[in-house]
């Protein structure tokens, strides 16, 4: 179940792929080393969005490993892949990134939660044959993922009530979203946003990496994310602190600040959202004052 929903953006509103000339290619054992100095200049058949959000990927991803291959995690590599499918990288660079992410243990319960989402999207096209296969070899063995919850908290040293509330508050974030079920998911929804204010007036901070660790630590901002105007505002400030205490990554903010920006005046700053919101690139200047207020690089 690792880092799920920090993932979800990823296979979102993308493009399909086409093949990009780099200078050299990528290979499962230089694999890390590789993203790590990966800087790919734009191609001509890649909008600004598409190559922006591929930018942005890997440019978080770098922070979160802090640029040492070995802190390297599935999550990483889901990520990673995302961003090549974004850049639309050479067919052979997709194929190893593809390779490293189902490789590393625990990617079938990438593959099992995804399915729906990733079924429908045209930016899989070029992996969909390696996909589905791998989707089949998933489904065969399905018990070989299964998350003990009770084990996760007592090696974490974490409360079980409140974790065990936050794995429902996940599973019932995205229970009906990618069947596409909109008034079932938006009671789940409401529901869940009366949780997270519960549970932050009790706790007076973020739900994050301290309290559920690094396995939920994006489960509020999840809920915010899927939130209203409203409720984004309100918890922006929140989320923002938390990131500045490492109660999470800057990644899921920026969304967040994507989102609702986008939501309140129609444009976003990091270019996070897919095209179906139809929110606009913000001008330069209005990007860094967007990345002053929040304190973003």
């Amino acid at each position: 179940m690792k880092k799920i929903i920090t993932i979800i953006f990823c296979i979102l509103g993308f493009t399909s792929c086409n093949s990009q000339e780099v200078s050299s290619g990528f290979t499962k054992e230089n694999f890390e080393n590789q993203v790590l100095n990966y800087h790919p200049k734009k191609n001509q058949n890649v909008s600004d969005k598409d190559y922006n959000y591929g930018i942005m990927i890997l440019e978080e991803t770098k922070s979160a490993v802090k640029n040492k291959t070995e802190n390297f995690n599935l999550a990483d590599y889901f990520n990673i892949l995302n961003a090549f499918l974004s850049l639309k990288e050479t067919k052979e660079n997709i194929d190893v990134a593809f390779r490293k992410f189902v490789d590393t243990k625990g990617s079938c319960e990438y593959i099992l939660s995804f399915e729906n989402s990733i079924k429908t999207n045209p930016k899989y096209t070029i992996i969909r044959k390696d996909y589905d296969q791998q989707l089949l070899q998933c489904k065969s063995n399905p018990t070989a993922e299964k998350f003990d919850i009770v084990k996760y908290c007592q090696s974490n040293n974490l409360d079980f009530p409140l974790v065990e509330k936050m794995y429902t508050v996940n599973i019932n974030d995205q229970k009906y979203r990618n069947l596409k079920l909109q008034s079932k998911q938006q009671l789940l929804d409401t529901e869940n946003q009366s949780i997270i204010d519960t549970l932050y007036k009790k706790h007076k901070t973020y739900i994050g990496r301290s309290l559920v660790g690094k396995e939920f630590e994006n489960v509020m901002w999840a809920v915010v994310q899927h939130s209203n105007v409203e409720m984004m505002e309100k918890y922006l400030p929140v989320i923002k602190q938390a990131v500045f205490d490492k109660e999470i990554e800057v990644g899921p903010l920026k969304m967040l600040i994507d989102r609702f920006y986008g939501l309140k005046y129609g444009y976003q700053v990091f270019g996070s959202q897919g095209d179906g919101f139809g929110f606009k690139l913000a001008d330069e200047k209005t990007k860094k004052q967007v990345k002053m207020l929040y304190g973003i690089e």
